[in-house]
C-alpha cells in the first residue's frame, strides 16, 4: 500500500509541472501580440508629394458688407393720408413713375382759385395798358419801365407767383421715383399719414458697392481694376465676381485702408448684405505645400520631409510667407538650421503623431 504522504507530493508535483507548461504557451502568444502591435507602430503610413516651385494663387480674405450703388430715401414734401399706392417692397418702378399719392383735394381746390386769380389778373393787366395807350395784342411796343407797372398793378406777377405755386402743390402729393430700381423699406398703408420725414427708399440694384478693409501691410496686393469675388452667408459656396473701383489713400488709426469694389447683381443679392471678399493675385516662383503638410510643433511651423534611403521622417522648421484657403507658400527656417529645396519628399498626411526619425512607409494608392 502507497503511503499516503508519498502519494501528495507526487499529484502536486504533477500539477505544478502542468501548471508551467501551459503559462509557456500563453506567454508565447502575448509576446506575438505585442509585436504586432510595434509593427503597427512602426509603420506609418503617410501620403508624400514633391515640393516644387509653381504659382501661388495668394488670397486676401476680408468681411464687407453690399451697398446698393444708387439708393435714394424719399418723402412727401406736402401731408395727407395716402389715397393710392403703386406697390409695395421689392416692386420694381421706372425712372419718375409715381410711387404714392397723398389726399390732393386740398392743393387741387387753391390749383383752381389761383387759376381764376389768374384770369382776372390778366384782364387788369390789358386795362392798365390800354390807360397807357397801348394795345394788349401788340406787347412788343410797350416800353419796359411802362410794362412792369402795368404788371404791379394789375397784380399780375403775384397771381403768376401763385398759380407756379398751386401748381406744385399739387405735383408735391404725387410722390415720383427718381431712378429706375425696387421699392424698399415702405412701412405706410393705404389710408395712412406718412410717419416722420420717411415714406420709403428706391434702391437701384443692378449692382453693388462693397466696402471692405485691409491691412497696411497688404497694400501691394490690391489694385484699382483688380477682380474680386464675394460670397453670401447665405450661398456661402456660390462666387459672385466684380472689381475693385477705388482704393482710400489714407490708413485709419487701427492700421487699415478702405477699398470699394463694384459687384453686378446676378439676382441674389440684396441691399445691406453681409459677404466675404477674396482678392486674389497670382505669386510666381514660390515653394507651395497643402496646409496638411504644416502643424505647429514647439510654438514653431514645421513639415516632415521624407528620406527613401532611410524610410524615416525628418523634421523641418519652416517659415509661412504666404496663404490662402488651401495653401501655404513656405521656407526653410535657417535660423533653426533647417533645409528645405526643390525635389525633396514633404509628408502631407498620416503626420499628425509624427516625431523626428519617425519609421514611415509610403501608401499605394
Amino acid at each position: 500500500m502507497m503511503n499516503p504522504f508519498r502519494y501528495a507530493y507526487l499529484l502536486c508535483g504533477g500539477m505544478l509541472l502542468a501548471s508551467c507548461s501551459g503559462g509557456s504557451g500563453s506567454g508565447d502568444d502575448a509576446d506575438t501580440s505585442v509585436n504586432k502591435k510595434a509593427q503597427m507602430q512602426l509603420s506609418n503610413p503617410v501620403d508624400t508629394i514633391l515640393l516644387r516651385r509653381g504659382t501661388f494663387r495668394s488670397q486676401l480674405i476680408s468681411n464687407g458688407k453690399l451697398r446698393a450703388q444708387q439708393k435714394s430715401d424719399l418723402k412727401f414734401a406736402a401731408s395727407g393720408t395716402v389715397t393710392w399706392l403703386a406697390g409695395g417692397n421689392g416692386d420694381p418702378v421706372a425712372s419718375g413713375a409715381a410711387l404714392a399719392r397723398v389726399d390732393d383735394r386740398e392743393a387741387r381746390l387753391q390749383l383752381e382759385q389761383a387759376r381764376q386769380t389768374m384770369q382776372k389778373a390778366d384782364i387788369d393787366l390789358q386795362d392798365a395798358l390800354l390807360g397807357f395807350g397801348y394795345d394788349i395784342a401788340d406787347t412788343s411796343r410797350v416800353p419796359g419801365e411802362t410794362m412792369r407797372i402795368a404788371r404791379l398793378r394789375s397784380g399780375y406777377d403775384a397771381a403768376a407767383t401763385s398759380l407756379e405755386s398751386a401748381r406744385m402743390a399739387v405735383e408735391n402729393c404725387v410722390l415720383k421715383a427718381p431712378f429706375a430700381g425696387k421699392i424698399a423699406n415702405l412701412q405706410t398703408k393705404l389710408h395712412e399719414n406718412p410717419k416722420g420725414d420717411f415714406f420709403c427708399s428706391v434702391i437701384n440694384d443692378r449692382s453693388f458697392d462693397v466696402e471692405f478693409n485691409i491691412l497696411e501691410s497688404e497694400l501691394g496686393s490690391v489694385r484699382p481694376g483688380q477682380e474680386v469675388t464675394v460670397a453670401t452667408f447665405v450661398e456661402p459656396a456660390r462666387r459672385h465676381k466684380g472689381r475693385i473701383t477705388n482704393i482710400n489713400p489714407t490708413v485709419d488709426d487701427k492700421g487699415q485702408i478702405a477699398v470699394t469694389a463694384n459687384i453686378p447683381n446676378s439676382g441674389a443679392l440684396i441691399d445691406g448684405m453681409n459677404v466675404k471678399v477674396y482678392v486674389e493675385s497670382s505669386v510666381p516662383d514660390k515653394l507651395v505645400v497643402p496646409k496638411s503638410a504644416v502643424l505647429v510643433r514647439d510654438d514653431r511651423e514645421v513639415l516632415f520631409r521624407y528620406d527613401a534611403q532611410t524610410g524615416k521622417a525628418m523634421w523641418t522648421y519652416v517659415l509661412i510667407e504666404m496663404s490662402n484657403s488651401d495653401s501655404h507658400v513656405v521656407s526653410a527656417n535657417t535660423d533653426r538650421g533647417a533645409e528645405l529645396n526643390e525635389g525633396d519628399a514633404v509628408i502631407v498626411s498620416g503626420n499628425l503623431n509624427l516625431a523626428d526619425g519617425s519609421d514611415v512607409e509610403i501608401k499605394t494608392h
